[in-house]
């Protein structure tokens, strides 16, 4: 029934598609004492889509032990195609929403 409902919402709209890439280089990450992380991945989430960089260690600072930094020797570019609808009569292109998270792989 969704799938119906979101036909119905983009009829009479025009569809393009986009192509957006992230390059992760370097990360920041300050943790506490009862957490740090070993190894982190940075995600773009968006319903069921996922998209994912390579796990890379993180690296605790000499001055703050529990800040660190993530750092990509060769800056990593994730790619995503998303496809924007627009009514005829706007200028501008709707909404869509992607989350990016940051993950601990142990």
């Amino acid at each position: 029934m969704a799938s119906v409902w979101k036909r119905l919402q983009r009829v009479g709209k025009h569809a393009s598609k986009f192509q957006f890439v992230a390059s992760y280089q370097e990360l920041m990450v300050e943790c506490t004492k009862k957490w740090q992380p070993d190894k982190l991945v940075v995600v773009w989430t968006r319903r069921s889509r996922r998209k994912s960089s390579k796990a890379h260690s993180w690296q605790p600072g000499i001055k703050n032990p529990y800040r660190g930094v993530v750092v990509w020797p060769v800056p990593e570019n994730i790619e995503i195609t998303v496809t924007l609808f627009k009514d005829p009569h706007a200028e501008e292109f709707e909404d869509k929403e992607w989350t990016f998270v940051i993950e601990n792989v142990s």
